[in-house]
């Protein structure tokens, strides 16, 4: 059969690439490295041989070592079959970077690079130009890292990685050797279980080696093809961050690592940032910019090096200094060097002070136990009845009383109604260190009523936030089957409700609502959870807009194609107009960050489909509306 010029390509510059760098395993300098190369081949023939014979495992491996006596102790046997695994690992690295750093040559077929020809057609019709701007100016694709037990590559694995990358476009053959090299002494697992700190620095790899380039290399992309001001189209491209923050998904996330983590986030922005701003200090030595510069000098170098326990929020500051270099270069250099400086601007309106949103996600059972502690422990003061969860949930919406307080946990509580607590205090000290960008959204997982989110901002009253300063939105996760068909209902009685319909107006009237694949997938099975998802959907659109409520769905799609995956931008750009798809967000996790967000070509790619995506399914229903 002949090949495609596709499949001829990827022959040419992957596998047959692969097979060459291979060989360089076997001249690496570690001890018993060439016979784990040389034995590996017939290791694998005997597995084949053992599973056409329908042998179990044991019954290959014993038969494997029957033809090599050497290996005569268990500790021996044990020991290669270990020294296999190794090398495969390593192997399969070796790969991955082979494979991602011909990614451009071997293309992706009829989705390549369709962001960048929809842009181009427009520069022929100022209607469609037209309509492409007004899109993005409220659209955006929020990117969500979770945490997961199948991520795949460890960081300094990743970092490897991404040399590889780079030394093999090149083909430098001594480069490969060195990293080879570093790739054999470089553990692919933990020896302890990691905290949900570890975690997040483990993911926070992607944020600083892949996000940060590539979110502003697009937004420049978009920004320079259409001709648009930076501010007139916002942020196209925001990330949501889910460890230290996950509750439901980590019982080991606590107020402390929650803290913790919001500071790491930080902390490696600024980092880049004055990475970015080494640049710029080189270059930019003219007179004028010396006072603008020694501040963002200071304000960069602090925040990276110096970090205090509650810093302020810097943005602002930040960018009016970059904006008054940018006028000095303008004005009296000819705007010499001037693109750098967009660059890091670009960057600090697009993360500010915190990287990523850190979304805060707890069970609905937790947090009604939280109230009914609270109750119990303030009965006079809050008004509410000692039944309350007993309550019919008519009369649970009734007694709410929505009182601002600012009740204290005793130390009798349990450890989840502290934590509660906690972090819901926390999030003022971390919005006020990074706006409210940097944690502004609580989850509500096992959500079945609308009880459960009024009593959720119940307890954030009732622990010293404001009304009219309740900067957090309330987002219900609805999970199984049964719970996606009353998702409709819930709601209708969340809009119709006064206090909550007043919170929704000063949030903007924007109401997101998670839907969750896996657990409804477990629920339902793999067609039912689809179609519930998708009849959820279209009843959530048509009574939000009813409402005049502007709807984010939030897709907790994880990665693999039976968590709900699969050709994610194909699954956007089908939405017809009786979905709300203004907007773009979902989870990523596991080995789908690091094998689609693990490079930059990768991540560029992959969020460009996102983009495209959302542009293509609004034009689509202009065009049907015509």
């Amino acid at each position: 059969m002949k090949q495609s010029k596709n499949e001829a390509v990827f022959q040419d510059e992957v596998l047959t690439r692969f097979e060459l760098f291979k060989s360089l395993f076997l001249t690496l300098p570690f001890q018993r490295v060439k016979d784990t190369g040389t034995l590996l081949p017939f290791f694998a023939k005997q597995c084949e041989k053992g599973v056409d014979q329908h042998l179990t495992p044991d019954e290959i491996i014993k038969s494997f070592f029957d033809q090599h006596e050497e290996f005569s102790s268990e500790e021996q046997r044990i020991d290669l079959l270990f020294r296999f695994v190794q090398y495969i690992e390593r192997q399969v690295v070796l790969f991955d970077a082979i494979e991602d750093s011909s990614f451009q040559m071997v293309g992706r077929g009829d989705d390549e690079n369709m962001l960048g020809a929809l842009i181009k057609n427009a520069e022929g019709s100022d209607d469609m130009r037209r309509k492409i701007v007004s899109k993005l100016k409220d659209f955006s694709v929020r990117l969500v890292l979770t945490a997961h037990p199948t991520q795949f590559y460890p960081g300094p694995v990743l970092g490897i990685i991404n040399d590889l990358i780079d030394a093999i476009k090149t083909n430098d053959i001594h480069s490969i050797h060195l990293l080879l090299q570093q790739l054999g002494k470089t553990p692919f697992i933990n020896k302890n279980k990691p905290t949900p700190v570890d975690e997040a620095a483990s993911l926070a790899w992607f944020l600083e080696n892949v996000f940060y380039k590539v979110a502003s290399e697009i937004q420049s992309f978009i920004d320079d093809e259409l001709d648009v001001d930076t501010e007139e189209v916002k942020q196209l491209i925001e990330l949501g961050f889910w460890p230290g923050g996950d509750r439901d998904g980590n019982p080991n996330v606590s107020v402390e690592s929650t803290k913790k983590v919001a500071a790491l986030l930080r902390t490696i922005l600024f980092r880049c940032y004055y990475r970015d701003f080494r640049i710029v200090r080189r270059r930019i030595t003219f007179r004028g910019v010396e006072e603008y510069m020694e501040n963002l000098q200071t304000l960069f170098y602090d925040n990276s090096f110096n970090p205090v326990e509650y810093p302020a929020d810097e943005t602002d500051n930040i960018i009016s200094n970059l904006k008054a270099i940018k006028n000095v270069l303008e004005e009296y250099h000819n705007g010499l060097f001037v693109e750098i400086v967009d660059d890091l601007l670009r960057k600090v309106m697009t993360f500010g002070c915190f990287f990523t949103t850190l979304d805060i996600r707890q069970d609905s059972r937790i947090l009604r136990e939280a109230t009914n502690y609270l109750i119990a422990h303030n009965q006079e003061t809050t008004g509410m009845p000692l039944d309350y969860l007993a309550l019919s949930e008519i009369d649970k919406q009734k007694a709410l009383k929505f009182k601002e307080l600012d009740l204290t946990v005793g130390e009798d509580a349990d450890p989840l109604t502290k934590d509660t607590s906690g972090v819901i205090k926390l999030l003022k000290e971390i919005q006020r260190s990074g706006s409210e960008r940097a944690a502004q959204r609580f989850i509500i997982s096992n959500c079945q009523q609308a009880s459960d989110i009024l009593g959720l901002r119940q307890l954030f009253l009732w622990s010293g936030w404001k009304k009219d300063a309740l900067t957090i939105d309330f987002v219900p996760l609805f999970e199984t089957v049964d719970d996606l068909t009353r998702a409709a209902d819930v709601m209708k009685t969340l809009y119709s409700n006064k206090e909550y319909k007043a919170h929704l107006k000063r949030r903007g009237n924007k109401q997101t609502i998670m839907l969750g694949y896996s657990d409804s997938t477990k629920d339902g099975g793999y067609l039912m959870a689809n179609w519930s998802i998708y009849r959820a959907k279209i009843e959530l659109t048509a009574i939000s807009r009813e409402y005049d409520v502007d709807l984010v769905f939030f897709d907790g799609r994880g990665g693999p194609p039976a968590r709900g995956g699969g050709k994610t931008q194909r699954f956007y750009a089908s939405m017809g107009k009786e979905i709300a798809n203004d907007h773009i967000q979902l989870t990523i996790q596991g080995q789908t960050i690091s094998s689609q967000y693990g490079s930059l070509d990768t991540a560029r790619f992959n969020i460009e489909q996102l983009l495209h995506a959302g542009i293509i399914s609004d034009l689509k229903q202009r065009a049907g509306d015509t």
